[in-house]
């Protein structure tokens, strides 16, 4: 008995890796955030973060300083990483000031938008 489960443990292991893995580029295919999936994302974006706090456009220093990322540059990955990394600031640390955010992007090349904050919303350009 105890041979039938030492050969049965290790293959639904290895079915479950699988499986997961599946599962994984499936999200990767179907959704935004790009974190969890294995396979290579290339997808260039050239962003500039334009930010108002009260009334006050921040300067380049004062964005990098307020989100931890640069505020024009290239993202490697899925611009919405830089999008999250914005959002979730302002859900957060800046929810009891009245700000205003600007990201405008490029991605590879060609498609160009626009994301808004307080909105929360994309318009993407031609």
């Amino acid at each position: 008995m105890y041979m039938k489960y030492k050969k049965l443990v290790p293959g639904l292991f290895i079915l479950i890796f699988f499986f997961i893995q599946v599962l994984g580029i499936l999200a990767g295919r179907f959704t935004e955030s790009k974190f969890f999936c294995w396979a290579p994302f290339d997808e260039i974006s050239l962003f500039v973060i334009e930010t108002e706090v009260n009334g006050k456009m921040l300067t380049p220093d004062e964005i990098r300083a307020r989100y931890r990322i640069r505020p024009q540059g290239r993202e490697n990955r899925s611009i919405h990483n830089v999008i999250s990394i914005v959002r979730q600031y302002e859900d957060t640390y800046g929810s009891g000031e009245l700000v205003v955010v600007k990201i405008s992007y490029k991605i590879n090349g060609h498609k160009k938008g626009t994301w808004y904050w307080p909105e929360n919303k994309i318009y993407h350009q031609i």
